[in-house]
């Protein structure tokens, strides 16, 4: 039961997107971090349980335009219920640091008449720098994502297909689109709004999770804040013994 647990801890460090918010900087020299918090909660007809709230603090730098690194610490918080057969606390709470991930972002950009995009190489690496307790598991890996990506003045679009391998042979397949409209825009102050939709699927272990929900993003001048609400669609497999609740995901970052 405790490996069924530990899929919705690894759910979240995948996360594909790149700081910050995928979006910035795309200038060479640029930098910038972002912090984010996200909820993940899940229980069973049994009554079990396991609630994880994780804040991630991250970063970014770009040599040039198509040339970046990034990295990702996150923060874990969690609380799990167990079904015991034998006498003992069904309950186990746990805090702290998890695995760093770091990423060097590879772009190849292109300009259209009316919109820009990307094509993107992303190779990553997963640390065992994480706490190690019942409740949180430290693993080390290696990952690697392609993505299309185009935007114009009125429509944005992300497609990202990526790939883990984890040390103990646990291998981790995961697609994410994100298709949404820029409503919004004002030159003047560089403020606008991004209003999209996620569709994120992952398949791992003969398991396969699939949620979907709304993104809003919005920004001025060198500040970024994004919030985004997930939905769970399909959850089933050997590794998907429990009913997920919302995902939840808030954050916001500054580039310069």
């Amino acid at each position: 039961m405790k490996r069924s647990m530990i899929i919705l801890l690894l759910m979240g460090v995948a996360w594909p997107h790149q700081p910050v918010m995928d979006m910035a900087p795309r200038w060479a020299g640029g930098w910038g971090f972002q912090f984010r918090y996200e909820t993940l909660g899940s229980n069973s007809n049994a009554g079990l349980s396991h609630y994880r709230k994780t804040t991630w603090f991250e970063g970014v730098y770009t040599w040039k335009r198509s040339i970046r690194a990034t990295f990702k610490l996150p923060y874990h918080q969690i609380e799990s219920k167990y079904q015991l057969i034998d006498w003992g606390n069904p309950i186990e709470k746990g805090s702290g640091l998890g695995d760093l991930i770091l990423a060097l972002p590879l772009k190849k950009y292109f300009n259209l008449k009316r919109s820009t995009g990307n094509f993107g190489l992303t190779p990553q690496i997963r640390l065992k720098t994480g706490d190690e307790s019942n409740v949180i598991k430290s693993k080390s890996g290696y990952g690697l994502s392609l993505s299309y990506s185009a935007e114009s003045f009125s429509f944005y679009q992300l497609y990202d297909i990526f790939g883990w391998i984890y040390s103990e042979k646990d291998p981790l397949l995961g697609l994410d689109i994100n298709l949404g409209i820029h409503p919004y825009h004002d030159n003047a102050t560089n403020t606008g709004l991004f209003a999209i939709w996620d569709f994120t699927a992952r398949w791992q272990e003969s398991s396969v999770t699939i949620q979907t929900g709304p993104v809003f993003m919005t920004y001025r001048q060198n500040i970024m804040v994004r919030a985004e609400v997930k939905f769970p669609v399909i959850d089933y497999g050997k590794r998907s013994q429990l009913s997920k609740k919302l995902f939840m995901n808030v954050g916001i970052g500054f580039v310069f």
